[in-house]
């Protein structure tokens, strides 16, 4: 991942990064979707019906709802305290980047959904998962702004941790629902990634308040 004071060196070393990643994820999607389940697949149908009630919550918070409450919420933040705006606005960008992408990608490998499912009854094509591809690139972007911030190491640590925690947790939840296979939640993680590496490596600091701020966070 780019990292505070990125320089054009890094921010092209970013923008490579992010085209493996995505290479990766073509990749895997084509290898195992024309295919029936096999190998990981198979192993990871022992999640399906885990902690149900939890599964159901956490799929919810990678949801429409969800999301548009925080984008909402983060976008009032900018507009009150103008530092935050940049990061509002990239972080909603990112999100409507990674929920077009992953849609429009659904249907180039148009991989059939599990017969199984719990809850939901998912009709959209299985690769990749789009709970894991927004849920990576929306908090993972939070993540990035906090590791740029001046808060204590341990609280940084206790957030960011937190805040991918909650992605894989995310991420989880569509096996333990039967919604997806694991290639599909790991390819769209891969996806998440490569769409975070390449928004840290082509937003201005200048845009998300790094350079005119020592601390990102401060009003």
């Amino acid at each position: 991942m780019v990292t505070a004071g990125a320089g054009l060196a890094s921010r092209i070393v970013g923008i490579a990064a992010a085209g493996v990643l995505f290479l990766i994820y073509l990749w895997l999607g084509w290898t195992v979707s024309p295919h029936a389940p096999a190998g990981i697949d198979l192993a990871a149908g022992a999640l399906f019906g885990a902690a149900t009630p939890l599964a159901a919550a956490l799929t919810y918070l990678g949801r429409f709802p969800p999301y548009a409450t925080e984008c909402a919420a983060v976008l009032i933040a900018g507009f009150a305290r103008r530092a935050w705006l940049g990061r509002a606005v990239s972080a909603v960008a990112l999100l409507i980047v990674a929920e077009v992408t992953s849609d429009a990608f659904k249907l180039v490998f148009h991989r059939p959904r599990p017969a199984h499912w719990r809850v939901t009854h998912e009709t959209s094509y299985s690769y990749a998962s789009g709970h894991a591809t927004n849920s990576l690139v929306f908090f993972g972007f939070w993540a990035y702004v906090t590791l740029r911030s001046t808060l204590p190491v341990g609280a940084r640590t206790l957030l960011v941790a937190s805040l991918f925690a909650l992605s894989a947790a995310i991420g989880w939840s569509r096996l333990a629902l039967g919604a997806h296979y694991a290639t599909d939640v790991l390819g769209g993680y891969l996806l998440g990634a490569a769409i975070l590496e390449l928004g840290i490596a082509v937003i201005p600091d200048r845009l998300l308040g790094f350079e005119r701020l020592k601390s990102p966070l401060a009003a």
